[in-house]
């Protein structure tokens, strides 16, 4: 039975298909999907097949648009963190029925709709593709924190790493998590000057990263110096399991000794190491065929480079194409 409304899906039996799946993020969380729903040009619908009074296979899925004209052009469906899936063949059919009952639900809301893989989905890349999917490599690193000291994963960091990491320290830099909504607002700044400046993307308004602070699932780091805000990062988090560095930041050529994203990330680590979390993931190091500047800055923190990919769906081809066009064409006009 396919279920597509939150309240007819029982709470208890959502989180017993988080305990036992091996795909759990909190992207799939009951918590996410409230998230997503109170940020104003967001929404998310929750999918479920269900057989016997258990809950095989669910995803969260989040619609997203770019404001004015270009939302017609930017429709999508993303599933972060790829769908939620019992163990077993039981799973591996629910997967196949959800996917089937996805593609009438989203072929005429969106122009595509996207996996964005936290786990390895290999054993069920057939039935993704059995039913119309494609598959796209892409990188990501993650930094395993299972039995792992402080010392171990500084050690395992490249020795540039350990030494920024040990020049910032000394300036008296130091990391902690946000504590008010001015300190979040004072990050979130520097975030977007680093998006208008340099990244040339769209990124969520201020709503959404206060509500991401004051949600059960967002952690926010600050770095700062001589008492000013120099960068950090906003998290995503799952408790006793992960977490998820979505955005981090920092003032550019702020000081020649100071290496703020660096003590962001490491606090996100410390953070990890205090709750028992088994990994901190970077969320992304693009696809292993195109240069991506990102990807070496990530390597250097001693984590693991996975390829888990991305599963992809287009409903119109042509409006993809314009809209991927468009996108590109925003961004050397920004430049």
């Amino acid at each position: 039975m396919i279920i597509t409304c939150k309240k007819e899906i029982d709470s208890e039996k959502w989180k017993s298909l988080l305990n036992k799946s091996n795909m759990a993020t909190p992207f799939q969380t009951v918590e996410y999907y409230d998230f997503i729903n109170l940020i104003s040009d967001l929404s998310a619908k929750v999918y479920a097949i269900e057989n016997n009074n258990e809950l095989l296979a669910l995803c969260v899925v989040t619609f997203q648009k770019e404001k004015g004209i270009k939302g017609y052009f930017s429709r999508r469906a993303i599933i972060y963190g790829g769908p939620l899936i019992a163990k077993g063949e039981d799973g591996k059919r629910a997967l196949g029925t959800l996917l089937y009952e996805l593609n009438k639900e989203l072929k005429r809301k969106v122009i595509y709709v996207e996996t964005r893989n936290f786990n390895n989905y290999s054993e069920y890349k057939d039935v993704f593709l059995e039913n119309g999917w494609n598959y796209e490599p892409y990188l990501n690193f993650q930094i395993s924190l299972y039995g792992k000291t402080l010392e171990d994963l500084l050690s395992a960091m490249k020795y540039n790493r350990r030494r920024q990491i040990q020049l910032s320290l000394k300036e008296g830099a130091y990391a902690k998590e946000a504590e008010n909504t001015n300190e979040v607002i004072a990050l979130y700044n520097i975030l977007y000057a680093l998006y208008e400046d340099r990244v040339k993307l769209p990124m969520p308004d201020l709503e959404f990263f206060i509500k991401l602070f004051n949600s059960s699932i967002g952690k926010v780091f600050i770095v700062k110096h001589k008492e000013n805000i120099i960068g950090g990062s906003f998290c995503f988090y799952y408790p006793e399991h992960s977490i998820y560095t979505m955005y981090y930041c920092s003032l550019r050529n702020y000081h020649p000794k100071i290496f703020p994203t660096h003590l962001a990330i490491l606090e996100t680590i410390k953070f990890g190491l205090q709750n028992n979390l088994q990994k901190v993931d970077l969320m992304g190091a693009g696809k292993p065929s195109e240069e991506y500047g990102v990807r070496k800055y990530k390597s250097e923190f001693g984590g693991i480079q996975v390829e888990y990919g991305r599963f992809i769906k287009i409903y119109n081809p042509f409006l993809f194409k314009f809209g991927k066009l468009g996108l590109n064409v925003l961004k050397k006009l920004k430049k």
